[in-house]
């Protein structure tokens, strides 16, 4: 049935039956074709090879038959149900190759040509070109598995082995809206030299992986346009697409399911799973769905938008810049993901630095805080391009670019009824450990016994469910997850240091030097029982 007019009327019956389905079901199927990424969509595969080789075999059909299924899964669970796509014609595309086996000329062309004359067939009406150039040789300087352009997709790898499925999804992403899936990598090697600012030393000193690992976005840092592991958009994976893309690109994720942070506030979040949707195949319609699709009131990210600076070369100076920062959780991970634009950051320094690294994540009962995902940024165009060579000024503090900021510590993960998920808490804090004085804990730039009534107020607590400011800010000097004796002792030297050996013993007798006195022997009294219980 080749003619549009009766593929126009079939795509619209299978439609209202799909809507009549979902409609008694649990089940989700593409309703109408809303733009590339939703509805239902006939693709056009075109096997090219030389004139003179076997034709296209039953068996051949059936392994692209196969590699169909594959994808049109992939996509039915990544789009919540609301994407499928499938080959209408699976055709034979004889063309004449060059003596090498390499295509010749505006090959691409050639092959529309040959369909519209021998098969009646015209390419354009298709969502998707799809051809297959493995029976072909590469050119010499080719360089690609797989390509996109406009609504044509070229493959050269072959569909039957598992990186040849990897590329026919990869390009077909791009049909449907998506960039490549980066990542951003503090690599240290010929090409690039990341360094970090020294605030104390006023100097910028090269980065080192053992003690500024927590600076996600080093100076000189590399971007890696398909470095991302866990998404098929970027290196040696299936993943489906990151909730940025699902959001921004595809519309498969609403911004209720990923809200705006910005918006919504702190507070304690339970971020579910993006990646574990079950497929469905109704087999009167030919469609793929999913048995249930995302949630309407769970959430599945985060996002919200990041003012900083950026250095530009051309000018010698760094620039406004703003950039969008995107949290998830995938299935299997050990925790929550940050991408910063449509890019992953490496915020998990145990996993190393090589490029399959699946270890980036901010692990169960860890912090980390907005100021170390990059708000004054340089990104090196390698090559041995150094971030000093261009005579950089001083970076403008963090804490100055922001006047306020998000701290992120994940709680714990669990599973329920709508699937695996990360629990997350955020806080907003406007206090900055650097530039504060040692044992301020009410931030008021001062040491002294209000500091003291606040370490008093939180002893022998539980804060491990605390950001690292709000520990601090509750007593945990030493960020160990407990307010006790141990920061007691701290708090206790660093006010003798600051006001000499007299001082703290001063500080108790004002105003009631026996509440003073009793507070001190309730902490000494709880310290021993600790420890003797612990023997």
């Amino acid at each position: 049935m080749n003619n549009p007019f009766f593929r126009c009327i079939g795509l619209l019956i299978a439609t209202l039956l799909a809507v009549a389905i979902d409609d008694c079901t649990a089940a989700t199927f593409p309703r109408q074709n809303l733009s590339s990424s939703q509805g239902y969509y006939e693709g056009l595969y075109m096997v090219v090879r030389d004139v003179d080789a076997a034709p296209l075999s039953d068996t051949r059909i059936g392994q692209i038959e196969a590699s169909e299924i594959l994808t049109r899964e992939f996509y039915a669970a990544s789009s919540g149900g609301t994407f499928d796509f499938h080959y209408a014609h699976i055709l034979d595309v004889p063309l004449v190759l060059n003596d090498d086996g390499t295509r010749d000329g505006d090959w691409a062309g050639d092959a529309q040509s040959y369909v519209r004359t021998h098969y009646g067939i015209e390419p354009n009406d298709f969502h998707s070109k799809v051809y297959d150039l493995s029976a072909t040789e590469p050119d010499p300087d080719q360089g690609w598995s797989g390509i996109a352009w406009g609504n044509s997709t070229a493959l050269q790898e072959d569909i039957t082995s598992n990186w040849g499925q990897i590329v026919v999804d990869h390009e077909l992403g791009h049909r449907v809206g998506s960039p490549h899936s980066g990542a951003w990598r503090a690599r240290n090697d010929n090409n690039f030299t990341p360094y970090v600012y020294d605030y104390d030393a006023e100097t910028y000193v090269e980065y080192s992986a053992d003690t500024d690992s927590a600076q996600a976005m080093p100076y000189g840092i590399n971007y890696d346009e398909y470095g991302d592991p866990y998404t098929v958009m970027g290196n040696i994976s299936r993943g489906q697409f990151s909730v940025r893309e699902k959001l921004t690109n595809m519309d498969w994720l609403s911004s209720e399911q990923v809200p705006d942070l910005d918006q919504v506030g702190d507070g304690v979040y339970r971020i579910y799973a993006h990646d574990e949707l079950q497929t469905t195949y109704n087999p009167r319609l030919d469609m793929y769905g999913v048995e249930e699709t995302y949630a309407s009131d769970k959430l599945y990210g985060l996002t919200f938008t990041q003012e900083g600076e950026e250095f530009n070369r051309n000018r010698g100076a760094f620039t406004s810049t703003s950039n969008t920062i995107t949290l998830e959780y995938r299935s299997g991970t050990d925790g929550l993901l940050f991408y910063f634009d449509n890019a992953l950051l490496d915020v998990n320094p145990e996993g190393g630095t090589d490029r399959n690294n699946r270890e980036r994540d901010l692990e169960v009962g860890l912090s980390l805080r907005q100021l170390d995902l990059g708000v004054s940024i340089y990104e090196s165009s390698g090559d041995g391009d150094d971030f000093l060579s261009h005579n950089p000024p001083a970076p403008s503090a963090p804490w100055e670019l922001l006047t306020e900021w998000y701290e992120f510590l994940v709680l714990g993960l669990g599973s329920d009824e709508t699937g695996s998920y990360i629990d997350l808490r955020v806080a907003t804090v406007d206090y900055v450990l650097e530039n504060s004085l040692a044992g301020d804990l009410n931030g008021d730039g001062q040491l002294d016994r209000a500091d003291w009534l606040t370490l008093v107020a939180n002893m022998h607590t539980d804060v491990s469910n605390l950001t690292k400011t709000e520990r601090y800010l509750h007593g945990d000097l030493n960020f160990d997850g407990f307010s006790n004796y141990d920061d007691f002792v701290q708090f206790k030297q660093l006010y003798t240091d600051a006001y000499g050996a007299s001082a703290f013993a001063e500080m108790m007798r004002v105003p009631e030097p026996h509440a003073g006195l009793l507070i001190v022997g309730m902490i000494l009294a709880a310290h021993t029982l600790g420890f003797l219980r612990s023997r």
